[in-house]
């Protein structure tokens, strides 16, 4: 008759446990199923930080490029706001007077103090001082204006200063029946020289929405 065996005490029993371990890890290397340790020194933690450095200055970089063109777009919002004015502005001069200033008159007619045509109440746009001159587009150009179709041509010649290419700035048509559309301004109309509205705000001069 054998003998029982003793029950293992608990380092021993420990101690095979862990042969275990080793002998599979020992089994998984030799089969392949194990990828090799990375070791993480000095190296290692070099590699990560010129990789975050290589990402941060590409974010950085990209940021700057957007910023750029944030400042270049702000003009032609600009410009959109202004001949959106404009085309309001002679809307209403026509709802006063019953006709659009001449090409003559231009759109200066908009500032001018005083009008020969019967029923002006303007002026339609405030002017730097109060002098009758039209402040000029963000690129320091002249708006262009004819009055020979219905509605009159107006528009902003954009960035490159060219008539006729891609970047002219014209204001939505229907800005210039809204006057006609909605009476309602009417019941408080003051002149926008008592209002304080320019065309193109400058530095020293404050817009004012109606």
């Amino acid at each position: 008759m054998t003998e029982p065996k003793k029950p293992l005490s608990k380092q021993e029993r420990a101690r095979k446990i862990k042969q275990i371990y080793r002998d599979m890890e020992a089994q998984k290397r030799a089969l392949g199923l194990q990828a090799p340790a990375i070791k993480r020194g000095p190296v290692f933690y070099f590699v990560v930080l010129m990789v975050l450095l290589m990402v941060g200055g590409a974010l950085v970089q990209a940021a700057g490029k957007g910023g750029g063109k944030k400042m270049r777009d702000g003009k032609i919002v600009q410009a959109e706001q202004s001949v959106a004015a404009l085309a309001e502005a002679l809307g209403r001069y026509k709802f006063h007077c019953g006709v659009y200033p001449t090409a003559e008159e231009g759109l200066e007619a908009l500032v001018l103090k005083h009008s020969r045509h019967d029923g002006w109440v303007g002026p339609y746009i405030s002017s730097p001082n109060f002098t009758p001159t039209l402040l000029p587009d963000p690129w320091k150009r002249h708006y262009v204006y004819e009055p020979t179709n219905e509605p009159p041509v107006v528009l902003s010649l954009g960035p490159d200063g060219v008539r006729g290419t891609a970047d002219d700035i014209a204001p939505d048509p229907a800005l210039f029946a809204k006057p006609f559309r909605d009476t309602t301004w009417t019941n408080d109309w003051v002149s926008f020289h008592r209002r304080g509205y320019y065309v193109v705000p400058s530095k020293n001069a404050k817009e004012k929405a109606q």
